[in-house]
């Protein structure tokens, strides 16, 4: 019995020390033109995530045409994906060979554009 707790455990251990590399990046829309805006919560289909390997986004729905570009601190263009999510709804970007630094990734389809902000150390 105390076995079967001891590796219970190790396998909660190794669990959160796989997945506590992985941080959500917080996507913020670009502001609206001035002007009254409607009363609604908008919900926006596109998330992303880095970990200690790649930078990871994903598209909860079909929104045609995607392009993923990602900024140094420097705003010097980093890599540029364009994604047709009717066939792919996730892309891995290797960061492998980036340094450690902030970054600037930037999602745009259609009229939309999302905007954030990650570490890499």
């Amino acid at each position: 019995m105390k076995r079967s707790i001891a590796f219970s455990f190790l396998l909660v251990m190794l669990a959160n020390s796989l997945f506590a590399s992985i941080k959500e990046i917080n996507l913020n829309k670009n502001p609206d033109k001035p002007g009254p805006k409607p009363l609604s919560i908008t919900y926006l289909p596109v998330s992303a995530t880095i970990s200690e390997t790649e930078l990871s986004v994903y598209f909860d729905s079909v929104i045609g045409y995607a392009t993923i570009c990602v900024y140094d601190n420097n705003d010097n263009l980093v890599t540029v994906e364009t994604v047709d999510t009717n066939s792919t709804s996730e892309v891995f970007i290797s960061t492998d060979a980036w340094s450690s630094s902030s970054y600037k990734i930037k999602v745009s389809y259609g009229t939309t554009i999302l905007t954030g902000i990650f570490f890499i150390e």
